[in-house]
Formats: C-alpha cells, sequence, structure tokens
C-alpha cells in the first residue's frame, strides 16, 4: 500500500512538472511605445517597426527597410518640446505571443541631418529629448538572444510657448 502511494505520488509530481515544461513560452516580437510626459497632454506613441529579424515557434518575421531615415519622415510627426521628459515601452504583442523575454538590450539613437547620437536612459528607461529645436528621427532597438526589432519615430523638436513677432 505504501508503495503503490509513493508510486501515485511520484507519477502525480511528474504529470505536474510536465505539464509546466510543456507550456508554450513563444515570445513574439514585442510592441513599441513611447511615452510623453507633459502633465495633461500626456501622450503614448506607438512606433512602427522599422527592420525585424525574429525567430519563435510560432515563425519567423524578417522585415528590412533599406532606407531607415526617410521611412521614419514618411510616418507622422511627433511633436515635443525642447528638453522634455520622456520614455521607451515594450509591450507583448497580443497577435504573436507572450512577452516572456530573457535579458533584453534596448538602446535609442536620435538622428539629425544623417548623425546620430546615442539617447541616455535610466533603469526605467526614461530619458530627456534635446534641448535644440528641429526635426529628428527616433529609433528605438529591441535584442534579445538572437532576435532584434528596430523601431522609429519623427520627432520634431519645437518650443510652441514662444510667441512670433
Amino acid at each position: 500500500m505504501k508503495k503503490t502511494l509513493i508510486l501515485f505520488a511520484g507519477l502525480f509530481l511528474i504529470s505536474v512538472l510536465a505539464g509546466c515544461i510543456g507550456e508554450d513560452y513563444d515570445v513574439g516580437v514585442p510592441t513599441a511605445h513611447l511615452n510623453i510626459e507633459a502633465h495633461v497632454l500626456s501622450q503614448s506613441v506607438q512606433l512602427p517597426e522599422a527592420n525585424i529579424h525574429w525567430y519563435s515557434s510560432s515563425g519567423k518575421v524578417e522585415e528590412t527597410i533599406e532606407d531607415i531615415e526617410e521611412y521614419a519622415q514618411s510616418q507622422e510627426e511627433i511633436k515635443v518640446f525642447p528638453g522634455q521628459d520622456a520614455s521607451l515601452d515594450f509591450k507583448e504583442n497580443k497577435e504573436n505571443g507572450g512577452d516572456i523575454w530573457s535579458a533584453p538590450t534596448i538602446s535609442a539613437v536620435l538622428w539629425k541631418n544623417g548623425e546620430k547620437t546615442e539617447i541616455e536612459m535610466n533603469e526605467q528607461r526614461e530619458f530627456q529629448f534635446p534641448t535644440e529645436e528641429g526635426n529628428y528621427i527616433f529609433e528605438a532597438s529591441f535584442k534579445d538572444g538572437s532576435n532584434e526589432a528596430h523601431y522609429v519615430g519623427n520627432i520634431f523638436i519645437k518650443d510652441d510657448t514662444q510667441t512670433s513677432r
């Protein structure tokens, strides 16, 4: 009787563990969101995907944009103030799987007149836009293992509080 009870307990434990191991942890391409902090006028903008090289059990996603600057400039302008606070967030894409990323490497750059400047972000991926007005291309990079996704935004920095005379 005791051996039978131990056998059933062992089989039960193995079944439970097999259920956890067999669970689908498919990790699809995340969506990128640029959060612009402006008190009442705060907004969150989902950034369009640019270059994607992503492999998971649900399939392979390969997208390549030859001219990233031209592509970004074709997107709707995102207006921000000089030195405005912002943050970058990545969320599960409901259409293509889960959000279990191992240890992603996230970075962002701003392009202006063909030159890129690295954006310094804190641990919460918060940063400030430059104080110099003008048109910029925002590029965010998300790398998780061999998977990589890039996102872009068309940023226009302008101080609307100044009055023209």
